[in-house]
């Protein structure tokens, strides 16, 4: 017999004669705006329709649906978007530990996580992908000689144990779609006794079809983010967390979603991510074979261009559209899909712009994007050549530069700060964090060293417009020396 999910039963209470002398203020009432016919679904916890914090029956069933397609021991709703699930993975592991492994290229929620728990953080670093500029893969033997270091490090020190490896942290697959084996570092974290994080918050998608990546959960981590809003049809602020094994207890889990969910969580949200689960468990085979083929005619048809190719190595939900031979920047690239043929990407980079695709993708719009860069690269002239454009390497740059660090993140971010010129900040102590937005990667971390390097690539990106958080009117904060 089918399950009942959210959207039935709001339906059914919306369409019976209940009056609600109850949160929200609007009140299901037509008279309520523009949104009126959204808010008919927007209720508060009331009688039989369970709630988030201590699930008991519609929404643990909705719960269960979603571990049953992830196959996850255990998972939870998250309508504080994949943010809140990091914050809940991190805090939960803290308890064991006051040392934290993590790819340099995690997302900032991750270093938020770090400092609220007053972490030390411990760096693994992906390498460049040869000719896409691009970070590529965390490998499994770089995670093992950070822990082998730490651990030889505690044994001379004499270190106690509430200064352990409390978890590794990794994000799999990447903002530009490249996945790490999850497996081979679940394996070697496991070896050490240690619990393994995955931010996989791109792959909510992930284990539905044999051609697709498997999702970290069967790989074997112990608990793993999926924002279903980003490659699922849910709404923003979206996601889901599963916890398996007994490395990271229930409850201790379970305390940290009550403390960074709010304790008013949407139905609207929660109902979105059940109807999501639905129609991937329903239909996801079929839509993600039917994207499949559409983008491999785009991977096709743009076999012959001169200047513009596909990234081979990203998962299928990602284009990494690259502009070869420098013959323009990813960023005039981006400008010119979004001008002239209204097409909007994701991300751009200092020569490729990133276009996420997804099982609700149409024919008619992955039709468009490949017309249009096939002609974009007709239009190309020969005198656009690398003479012309110097593409930077910049977001390859995010979560590979290796910062030399003076102090601890939680030390730095509290300290008493200061702001200075960008070009006189040079071998000065961050005191905030330095983001490209999109993807989220810190350029610069609280306590870490800010370079010459560093200065020049954050100039370019000022120049090139892109989206910098952490700076104003070209000043950064600094650590003030007293």
């Amino acid at each position: 017999m089918k399950q009942e999910g959210l959207l039935e039963r709001l339906r059914k209470y919306t369409a019976s004669e209940a009056y609600p002398f109850h949160m929200p203020g609007h009140k299901r009432n037509p008279e309520s705006g523009q949104l009126a016919e959204l808010y008919q679904y927007d209720i508060t916890e009331i009688d039989g329709f369970d709630n988030l914090h201590q699930p008991e029956s519609i929404i643990k069933a909705a719960e269960q649906r979603a571990a049953e397609l992830y196959h996850s021991k255990e998972t939870h709703f998250l309508v504080n978007g994949s943010t809140g699930g990091i914050l809940s993975a991190v805090s939960a592991v803290a308890e064991t530990g006051k040392k934290l492994i993590i790819s340099r290229n995690c997302h900032k929620a991750v270093y938020h996580a770090a400092f609220l728990n007053r972490l030390e953080l411990h760096y693994v670093y992906p390498d460049i992908l040869k000719d896409y500029d691009m970070a590529g893969p965390i490998m499994a033997g770089d995670v093992e000689r950070e822990i082998r270091g730490i651990l030889s490090g505690e044994k001379e020190t004499g270190k106690n144990s509430k200064e352990r490896i409390a978890g590794v942290v990794i994000t799999s697959p990447t903002y530009d779609g490249i996945v790490s084996n999850v497996k081979e570092i679940a394996t070697v974290v496991h070896s050490y006794g240690i619990p393994l994080i995955v931010d996989q918050a791109h792959g909510a998608h992930f284990g539905m079809h044999p051609l697709y990546p498997e999702n970290a959960v069967t790989e074997g981590a112990d608990i793993v983010i999926h924002s279903v809003h980003k490659t699922l049809p849910a709404p923003t602020q979206t996601a889901l967390i599963h916890r398996n094994g007994d490395l990271i207890k229930e409850e201790v889990l379970r305390k940290y979603l009550r403390i960074y969910q709010s304790s008013s969580p949407s139905y609207i949200l929660m109902m979105g991510i059940d109807e999501a689960v639905r129609l991937a468990e329903k239909e996801g085979y079929k839509r993600l074979d039917r994207l499949l083929y559409l983008r491999n005619h785009i991977i096709k048809e743009t076999e012959d261009c001169e200047h513009i190719k596909i990234c081979p190595f990203t998962e299928p939900g990602k284009l990494a559209i690259s502009i070869w031979d420098y013959s323009m920047t990813g960023q005039i690239l981006y400008d010119v899909l979004r001008e002239k043929y209204h097409l909007q990407m994701e991300m751009a980079s200092g020569n490729y712009v990133i276009a996420i695709i997804t099982m609700m993708d149409t024919e008619e719009g992955m039709l468009r994007l490949s017309s249009a860069l096939q002609e974009i690269d007709r239009e190309i002239s020969s005198e656009q050549k690398r003479a012309e454009y110097q593409p930077e390497n910049i977001k390859g740059f995010i979560g590979v530069h290796r910062n030399i660090i003076r102090s601890e993140l939680w030390e730095a971010y509290i300290a008493p700060w200061q702001e200075k010129d960008l070009d006189q900040a040079a071998e000065e102590t961050a005191a905030e964090f330095i983001c490209l937005y999109p993807p989220g990667i810190p350029l610069l971390v609280p306590g870490e060293i800010v370079d010459t390097q560093l200065i020049k690539m954050i100039y370019i990106c000022l120049k090139e417009g892109y989206n910098i958080q952490g700076i104003s009117q070209n000043k950064i904060k600094i650590v003030r020396h007293d």
